[in-house]
């Protein structure tokens, strides 16, 4: 009679044992999944941060242009542009604003904008 009921006392504690390990195991995925995703939104925001650098330095590389001719702001673009982020300008002149956008794509044949910069520059009487 005794053997029987450790017999069923150990059955339970194995069950129970079984439940704990599964549990943990359970908790290890999601915890991993979180730092999946913890480091995917890292390197987007690292990405980000640096396409924001190559657009703040055309930015500034124009305002202190004292005629920027679009010729020469598509130069500087070419110029700034690396291996990894590719930078393209659109510019137009109204009302003696230089209006330049100023767009960071991945690479030559990326269509993903990471981010748009817009520039405006006073131009006395050089229209």
């Amino acid at each position: 009679m005794m053997s029987n009921g450790n017999s069923s006392k150990s059955q339970v504690f194995l069950m129970e044992f079984i439940c704990v390990i599964l549990f943990f195991a359970l908790c290890a995925a999601l915890c991993l999944n979180v730092f999946v995703k913890a480091d995917g939104m890292s390197r987007k925001g690292q990405e980000i941060n640096e396409a924001l650098v190559l657009a703040q330095s055309m930015a500034e590389s124009i305002k202190v242009m004292e005629s920027p001719s679009h010729e020469f702001i598509s130069a500087e673009a070419e110029q700034i542009s690396n291996g990894k982020y590719m930078v393209k300008v659109k510019d137009s002149v109204q009302d003696d604003i230089l209006q330049v956008n100023i767009h960071v794509y991945h690479d030559e044949d990326s269509k993903e904008k990471i981010c748009t910069l817009t520039v405006k520059k006073y131009l006395p009487g050089e229209v």
